[in-house]
């Protein structure tokens, strides 16, 4: 004899489904970025102009929460946080002229990105 599933039964087998899918979907997404971050300050400490070894040093990462969701945010610590865009862009010289911009932190934001993306939609086609 057959069993009979009612409507409901399996409308609440499929959200429960759909919720658990989610959820390790969300797990995942998140690791990746945990694990993307510590790539990027990896690449950012070792591709950094070294004038002195702390500003190289200094890259580090924190997790801020979002309701569910981990979200990574790579840094540059103090005192050193005030040369990134200096070093980035180049600057003015005091006594004119400009210095050459030292772009270091672009190219590992691009690839950052792009690798996040193709990870994330590698995981999500599953």
């Amino acid at each position: 004899m057959a069993n009979k599933i009612s409507l409901n039964e399996l409308t609440s087998a499929i959200e429960k489904e759909v919720r658990n899918w989610t959820k390790d979907a969300l797990d995942d997404v998140n690791s990746i970025k945990e694990d993307i971050a510590k790539e990027g300050v990896n690449q950012l400490r070792s591709t950094s102009p070294v004038r002195t070894a702390e500003y190289a040093t200094n890259w580090t990462r924190k997790k801020i929460k979002v309701g569910n969701e981990t979200n990574q945010i790579i840094y540059q610590k103090a005192p050193t946080y005030r040369l990134t865009h200096l070093l980035e862009k180049g600057h003015a010289k005091r006594n004119g002229g400009r210095v050459a911009p030292k772009v270091h932190i672009a190219p590992v934001e691009e690839e950052l990105v792009s690798n996040y993306i193709s990870r994330v939609e590698k995981r999500l086609s599953q």
